[in-house]
């Protein structure tokens, strides 16, 4: 004799809050199976653009790494055994040289610090962030203003907030309570915080788009279209036609990205690995033309 939606809340770990409050709308409505139909949908189109953002990001990120893994073999292995070549050919090395050879002497040296530095900045950066809500929005408002991946997460956030909003308007969820849910299961404090704006400007009498309208994170369309739902009833509609907008816009920067991102990635190793081949073969050229 359980609801459904009762036993599901008893399983937060498997099924989050927007699950369980749009399976009880829907078992209150009669529309259960439109319910878990809309619920399907949701978290296909969720899943999808996380997994494109994520695709997106991990190139960059791997590339990074083994630029910076270069790097140090380089410094490490490769340039000190030019140093006593360099100590018997006498004379005076030309200034880049010396500061690779001077930042190739200091890893070598304090490669123990610079671990421990990185360690230590991991794990109190990491700790902060779990504990100080303060940090986590200073975080995300960073990380929403990089060039180029900001402007990228700024839009599936977006669409997510609204997708969300949208499912649980369309299952009859009331929409105070939907706003609460959607801050919390939206993932970014700083969505987070204009949406429980929103839920008090409702309380005091005012309207959804009007707490959008004045935070920068979201643009013009958003609190416009938001509007006009408003007036017209169909608020659902309106933010599903915003998510649809997004999650489009975000598949098509994540494909221009992908085309771009490859050949930059490769021109900056290419640029840091020339650096460096070039500080060491300056001097060798120098060289050979005092002996020819």
């Amino acid at each position: 004799g359980i609801a459904f939606s009762d036993a599901v809340e008893k399983h937060p770990k498997a099924f989050p809050a927007l699950f369980a409050n749009m399976i009880r709308a829907g078992e209150m409505t009669g529309n259960l199976d439109d319910t878990l139909d809309r619920l399907a949908t949701y978290f296909e189109k969720q899943h999808s653009l996380k997994k494109k953002i994520q695709s997106t990001l991990a190139y960059p990120a791997i590339l990074s790494v083994l630029i910076v893994g270069v790097v140090i073999f380089l410094m490490v292995s490769i340039i000190p055994q030019f140093t006593g070549i360099y100590d018997s050919f006498g004379g005076e090395l030309p200034a880049i040289t010396k500061f690779v050879l001077s930042i190739s002497e200091m890893m070598q040296r304090l490669w123990w610090l610079g671990l421990i530095i990185v360690v230590v900045t991991i794990g109190v950066f990491m700790f902060t962030y779990k504990t100080n809500k303060q940090f986590q929005y200073v975080v995300h408002v960073a990380i929403l203003k990089m060039p180029i991946f900001g402007k990228l997460l700024q839009k599936a956030a977006i669409a997510r907030m609204t997708r969300t909003l949208s499912s649980l308007f369309s299952s009859a969820v009331p929409i105070l309570q939907a706003l609460e849910i959607v801050a919390k299961v939206v993932d970014n404090p700083v969505i987070s915080k204009v949406v429980l704006e929103s839920r008090t400007s409702l309380e005091a009498g005012g309207t959804l788009s009007e707490p959008l309208k004045a935070h920068w994170v979201f643009p013009p369309i958003v609190h416009q279209m938001t509007a006009i739902g408003e007036q017209t009833g169909t608020l659902d509609y309106m933010l599903e036609k915003i998510a649809d907008f997004y999650e489009e816009d975000v598949d098509r920067t994540v494909d221009t990205l992908k085309s771009l991102i490859e050949p930059l990635m490769i021109v900056v190793l290419a640029v840091v690995v020339g650096f460096i081949v070039a500080s060491i073969m300056i001097p060798m050229f120098s060289v050979f033309t005092e002996m020819q």
